[in-house]
């Protein structure tokens, strides 16, 4: 069966996050006819709302026309121009996103769920109409103390490099199990640019710049196993290599998320493909098929899970001056240095894939 799976893909997996989407990497059949995948979800928290829509690739793939010539590739492609809604089950409520780049939907307002109401996902892409099964966002959640600490560990094949550490001494829900907890992570850095000598000293712009610190990683923690009202449990949230991006005031930003039972299971199963090490006793990995429907077709197999979960968000910071090893400042002016030898990201901000100007609003708020 190995030998019949196609070349690695990418399935976008959700992070209710404000402008990113994790990837997972695993490979799937080259089926007849392409597969639609949904990621993203909703939550209680003061950000914008984002869903993804992409579809895998297929024997029947066209070549796409980009930059001037025709490529292909077994690349997810976005969906564009789908109409996008979360309707509340209960009122009928209908909450429109806006496609802000190809394929990313987003609901620029927050707060507008809320907990212990039932909420759907519906999208409308050529006559086709896809619907999540409803799920009610959950009431209860824990709280996050969150450290880090600077260390030497191995990272896949890199034996001994310098590393920090994000861990959460977590407070749980005050309830006799029946809850169900993920996590994720996220980071923000700002970016030195170099400064180049210029009659009217005016500094590169700023740069800040968003990424994902251990992407596959799938922290969850199931509250009938603890069955410990108002305990404390450790969770090791997210292992990351120390580089340039560390000499500066550097975010980790943790996403405590209750989420549904048959959300958790999903998760399960995705940390198992992500997991799996290709052993011959492991299982071949497999789409695993999340929440979602065709209501035209519901034998159509759809990728992906629309996430409903109440949220708690933490966050921390590092600065130089926490960290222990000795970091090269690779974008340090040089008198002597021509500008075509300084790297494309000590140029240009817009380098980085995930980058702004401007800094979030909540930056300097610790």
């Amino acid at each position: 069966m190995i030998n019949r799976l196609a070349k690695t893909c990418f399935l976008l997996v959700m992070l209710l996050a404000a402008s990113c989407v994790e990837q997972i990497s695993f490979p799937i059949d080259k089926l007849e006819k392409e597969r639609l995948i949904v990621s993203g979800g909703i939550s209680d928290l003061d950000e914008p709302q984002v869903v993804f829509l992409s579809v895998t690739t297929s024997e029947a793939r066209e070549p796409e026309f980009s930059g001037g010539y025709f490529t292909l590739n077994d690349l997810p492609r976005p969906v564009r121009n789908a109409t996008v809604s979360v309707r509340n089950e209960q009122n009928g409520a209908a909450y429109f996103f806006r496609e802000t780049l190809a394929g990313r939907y987003e609901l620029a307002e927050g707060n507008l769920f809320s907990p212990g109401e039932s909420y759907f996902l519906q999208i409308e892409i050529a006559g086709q109409t896809y619907r999540s099964r409803p799920q009610v966002m959950p009431e209860i959640i824990g709280s996050d103390l969150l450290s880090y600490e600077f260390d030497q560990d191995q990272v896949g094949t890199n034996p001994e490099v310098n590393v920090v550490k994000i861990r959460s001494q977590v407070t749980l829900p005050e309830a006799n199990g029946n809850y169900y907890l993920r996590w994720s992570v996220d980071e923000a850095y700002y970016w030195d640019l170099t400064f180049f000598p210029n009659p009217f000293n005016i500094p590169p712009p700023q740069c800040y710049v968003f990424d994902f610190p251990d992407p596959e990683r799938i922290t969850l923690l199931d509250g009938d196993l603890v069955n410990n009202p108002g305990g404390e449990a450790e969770q090791l949230l997210a292992v990351r290599l120390v580089d340039q991006s560390f000499l500066s005031r550097h975010y980790f930003n943790v996403r405590q998320l209750s989420i549904s039972e048959e959300a958790f299971t999903y998760w399960g199963k995705i940390r198992t493909l992500v997991n799996n090490t290709g052993s011959v006793f492991d299982t071949p990995p497999a789409p695993v098929r999340g929440n979602l429907y065709n209501v035209n077709d519901p034998e159509e197999v759809v990728l992906g899970f629309f996430e409903v979960a109440k949220g708690n968000m933490t966050r921390i910071y590092t600065t130089r001056a926490d960290v222990p090893f000795f970091l090269e400042k690779v974008c340090e002016y040089l008198p002597n240095k021509r500008r075509d030898q300084y790297e494309p990201t000590c140029l240009s901000c817009s380098v980085f894939p995930n980058s702004t100007n401007t800094a979030p609003k909540w930056w300097f708020d610790q």
